[in-house]
């Protein structure tokens, strides 16, 4: 009867203590909850907002116009809640037939770091969709070889040199502070190209967040659809940490998953910036439902 008893009080006991972990993991704390309701994208008056800026760069032969990438709220149904973040990406001209300007958004945000315990997670997530087709845009004729990574999204620290405003400048070595943000970031393939990438910014590697030059890629696969539609789609990104050295980064493109473990000294645990870009001029992307949380 005693053993009985026992057996039972320990169950409890362990029901309890096991039911109190799931508790604490489930409760998840958001950092950005961006859903552009208040029709601002500057930091609004909605809880978790974030402040978008754009930021872009003409260099020696390639020239946009106009020079500077837009950002406004539009309506938009189709992403959920009415409002939506549109990227609108300059068309351009250029005499290098492998090299395009940079133009991506970036959202600004108090700093988030990865929690210490073995299972933190920092999880980001937001619905994208295009306005028009990629395969109708004329980089994706033009540059074949940027329908690879022709949409880029990312988690990135700016090493202590945060964008307060919009830039247009030459930034690839011009010392201008962004180019030294590390942080991890995906591509997705585009108009017929099937891949998903995911990709690790070294800081100080003399290139613009989701850049290539200096990147790092950390692993990849052709086993997903290409994206050519203007449908409603969503991108997550998650790091997790496995020890004081080792996080894994997952990335999915509606829900099709890949990861992989990155370690060593030069981790990326803590986070103060979004970034999305569209590679390709003259196709712009829309943004929605944009979540960072800590599970």
């Amino acid at each position: 009867m005693l053993n009985g008893y026992l057996k039972i009080l320990f169950s409890s006991v362990l029901v309890l203590t096991l039911g109190t972990f799931f508790s604490k993991k489930a409760q998840a704390q958001y950092f950005v909850n961006d859903t552009f309701t208040d029709g601002y994208f500057n930091n609004g008056i909605d809880s978790f907002d974030v402040s978008w800026l754009g930021i872009s760069s003409n260099y020696p032969g390639t020239f946009s116009t106009p020079s500077q990438i837009q950002l406004n709220v539009v309506d938009d149904s189709i992403l959920g809640n009415g409002k939506a973040l549109n990227i609108d990406t300059p068309t351009f001209t250029t005499s290098r037939s492998n090299f395009i300007p940079t133009h991506f958004a970036v959202g600004t945000f108090a700093p988030v770091s990865l929690g210490n315990e073995v299972g933190d997670t920092l999880y980001l997530s937001f619905d994208f969709r295009f306005t028009t087709k990629p395969s109708t845009s004329a980089t994706s004729s033009q540059f074949p070889v940027y329908r690879r990574g022709a949409f880029r999204f990312g988690l990135y620290n700016s090493a202590s040199t945060p964008v307060t405003s919009n830039i247009l400048a030459p930034l690839v070595n011009s010392s201008t502070p962004i180019e030294d943000d590390g942080g991890y970031f995906v591509l997705v393939g585009l108009a017929g190209t099937n891949s998903l990438l995911l990709c690790k910014e070294n800081f100080n590697s003399g290139d613009t967040i989701t850049g290539g030059y200096g990147s790092v890629q950390l692993t990849s696969t052709t086993s997903v659809p290409t994206i050519d539609d203007t449908a409603r789609h969503t991108a997550v990104l998650t790091i997790m940490r496995l020890d004081s050295q080792t996080v894994r980064i997952s990335t999915s493109i509606d829900g099709l998953l890949i990861k992989t473990v990155d370690s060593g000294s030069e981790i990326i645990t803590s986070f103060d910036e979004i970034a999305v870009r569209s590679v390709f001029s003259d196709l712009d992307v829309i943004i929605d439902n944009v979540i960072l949380q800590a599970l």
